[in-house]
């Protein structure tokens, strides 16, 4: 039997959520570096929920493929941007009414430059992509 070609690609979302999750320590150290660890702290934090929010949207928008299924993957990618959404005002609550110390601008710094990472990704996969 031959496999069924996917009408998904994957492959752009597995490299934004593995880029991202690198970019968690690389900007607590960056924070770190910059001044001490009130700012790394704050930096990996912000990174993390922004990697969190892509993860769960990743997942939830890839759960369904094929063309029958069209509707269900608008639905689902719908459902993700929500959840992703939800996650982002959640998670940066949680952190500014229950993390002190804490830097704000290291915060947004750090979820910025996660979510800057959604910008160079299709950019390394079509290179990593043109090597094989």
């Amino acid at each position: 039997m031959s496999r069924t070609s996917r009408l998904i690609d994957r492959r752009l979302a597995k490299a934004l959520v593995l880029l991202q999750a690198l970019m968690i320590p690389v900007s607590a150290l960056i924070g770190w570096v910059v001044k001490d660890s009130t700012l790394a702290l704050s930096a990996a934090l912000g990174a993390f929920v922004c990697w969190l929010a892509s993860c769960y949207f990743s997942w939830q928008s890839f759960r369904a493929a094929g063309a029958r299924a069209s509707k269900q993957v608008l639905s689902n990618m719908y459902k993700g941007l929500m959840g992703k959404f939800a996650i982002v005002i959640v998670g940066f609550i949680l952190i500014l009414s229950n993390v002190k110390p804490l830097s704000p601008v290291a915060l947004f710094c750090g979820f910025m430059l996660v979510q800057a990472m959604s910008w160079v990704a299709p950019f390394w996969v079509s290179r990593l992509q043109k090597r094989v």
